[in-house]
């Protein structure tokens, strides 16, 4: 049987790069989204025209029955779960200075999201993940969670975010560690910065950013960056590597004088 391999977030951008890359990779595809439901259909088709069978799951990662339905869907649909790429995120509503950024209600959507959500459905995926490697069905079940380079560079108009994938980098390993004696390889993956709907409205500000010399490679990065990542770990090429942090960002992150 085909691996199947659970994205979320996978209507547009990074996330769409993965679903038809792993799809290419021979993995059938649960797309997770959130409304309007055009892009994740958009994503079906390219998915479906890889050979991959495509199962759509409208579910908000920071609602525990949605979590709960997107598993079980999962499940019930395949009766597996190879891989879980946790890719959903979303952004702060308003970029601006963080002293007179005052909007709790924001930080706590972010959160519940980009932490709260990603963290209780990696368990909930780990347990059934453990079930599944015990009765034979998965040998070697592996979760890779999305972060950011901005759990490490700091933007101040964007606090809650980068406290967000700040987070999410402990909660990678966390994972790995635990879920090492399982036999789970747990991976992160640092994107920097990638050409996506995310960032289209600041992208001309980071186009001449790198011109100027931020990127040291000198361009954007694509979704098909990060994709060649995550499907070198779904083919097992790291699982001895568990718990390290891929950074695809043309060498934004590294140190320079």
């Amino acid at each position: 049987m085909r691996p199947v391999a659970l994205i979320t977030g996978a209507s547009s951008g990074i996330g769409r790069g993965i679903a038809v890359g792993l799809a290419q990779a021979r993995h059938d595809i649960v797309i997770n989204f959130v409304p309007p439901t055009e892009p994740a259909e958009e994503t079906r088709s390219e998915v479906e025209a890889a050979g991959a069978t495509a199962l759509l799951v409208e579910a908000d990662v920071a609602s525990p029955e949605d979590r709960e339905r997107l598993l079980q869907s999962t499940l019930d649909r395949f009766g597996r779960l190879d891989f879980l790429v946790s890719n959903a995120g979303i952004f702060v509503k308003t970029r601006g200075d963080m002293l007179a950024a005052d909007d709790e209600a924001d930080f706590d959507r972010v959160m519940g999201v980009n932490v709260r959500g990603l963290y209780f459905l990696a368990l909930a995926a780990a347990n059934a993940m453990i079930d599944l490697r015990k009765r034979g069905v998965v040998p070697t079940p592996r979760i890779v969670f999305v972060s950011s380079i901005s759990a490490w560079s700091v933007s101040p108009g964007r606090a809650p975010y980068c406290i967000s994938k700040a987070a999410l980098h402990m909660i990678a390993q966390c994972f790995a560690v635990r879920l090492a004696s399982e036999g789970i390889p747990v991976f992160e993956i640092a994107p920097g910065i990638i050409d996506t709907p995310m960032v289209a409205p600041v992208r001309d500000k980071y186009v001449q950013r790198i011109a100027d010399g931020l990127v040291p490679q000198g361009r954007l990065g694509t979704p098909e960056d990060v994709t060649k990542a995550v499907v070198a770990i779904s083919r097992g090429e790291l699982d001895f590597s568990t718990g390290q942090v891929i950074y695809v960002d043309g060498g934004l992150s590294m140190p320079q004088l």
